[in-house]
């Protein structure tokens, strides 16, 4: 009895010291990014490890946990890294994104080795989503997509659709006035980018068909360009009429705008999810 109770008792024990572990690493990314002033990381970090949890806790009684001591080196290696890194070495925003992948792989192979990594390979690959630099690709979507302009255009059918005497050359907003431009950081590409990853985030986490694959990024997308068009035609009419208002509505102040959009998407996928 006691030799099949020993077998049992070290892998109950073993799961507990992985959760201690995991516990200590989600507290030690969440804290970097909250020092790094990364606020929306935290938010996003959230989401994707409680979305996490949430699928392994599905799965926990199919899942193969036998590792051999290799990759076992390998997994210890690697969270020792991540220990090292936030103690020594200096705040990197790329390295605290990078972070929860490189926690992610090295419990995964402390768990169930190199072999039984196909288990996990979709909450890896969110935790690749959640590492991307969303602030790097802010210039190359909108160099691409031309997201400035379609922006402008969009705010200035707005204000002239209300009554205002407005005009748009290229990335400027023209009132008689003042002429507001929309640069790429006010366009809400970050908030773009931001939107999509929730919305692989919710595809990975409730599974659905094909055409919903292809509508909850299309949605997002137009949620934030739609919510966008008219924070930047409001922040226009700041900038003409009240200055000091567009410099309080211009600085992080305006997180409100970047949370609009979230709540509607939410209210969105919670609607297809109840409809489906």
């Amino acid at each position: 009895m006691r030799t099949f109770l020993a077998p049992v008792q070290n892998l109950h024990l073993a799961k507990f010291w992985l959760l201690v572990l995991a516990g200590g690493l989600i507290a030690l990314h969440l804290h970097s990014s909250w020092e790094a002033k990364l606020t929306n990381l935290v938010v996003t970090s959230i989401l994707f490890f409680g979305a996490i949890i949430f699928k392994l806790k599905q799965k926990r009684s199919t899942l193969n946990l036998e590792s051999n001591w290799f990759s076992k080196i390998i997994g210890v290696t690697l969270v020792a890294f991540v220990f090292f890194s936030q103690a020594f070495l200096p705040n990197n925003d790329f390295l605290i994104r990078l972070l929860p992948f490189i926690s992610g792989l090295g419990l995964a192979l402390i768990a169930s080795g190199i072999k039984g990594l196909n288990q996990y390979w979709q909450e890896l690959m969110l935790l690749l989503v959640l590492g991307v630099p969303l602030e790097l690709l802010i210039e190359p979507v909108n160099q691409i997509f031309h997201i400035t302009k379609l922006l402008a255009k969009i705010s200035t059918f707005i204000l002239w659709y209300i009554g205002f005497q407005v005009t748009r050359q290229g990335d400027l907003i023209i009132l008689p006035e003042k002429a507001t431009w929309v640069g790429p950081n006010c366009s809400g590409v970050l908030t773009m980018l931001w939107m999509l990853q929730l919305a692989i985030l919710f595809l990975t986490t409730y599974p659905t068909n094909w055409r919903k694959k292809i509508l909850f990024p299309v949605v997002a997308v137009l949620i934030v360009m739609g919510v966008n068009g008219i924070r930047i035609a409001i922040m226009a009419l700041l900038a003409a009429y009240n200055y000091p208002a567009f410099e309080y509505w211009h600085s992080d102040n305006a997180q409100i705008f970047s949370t609009i959009p979230l709540l509607i998407f939410w209210w969105f996928c919670q609607s297809l999810r109840e409809n489906r």
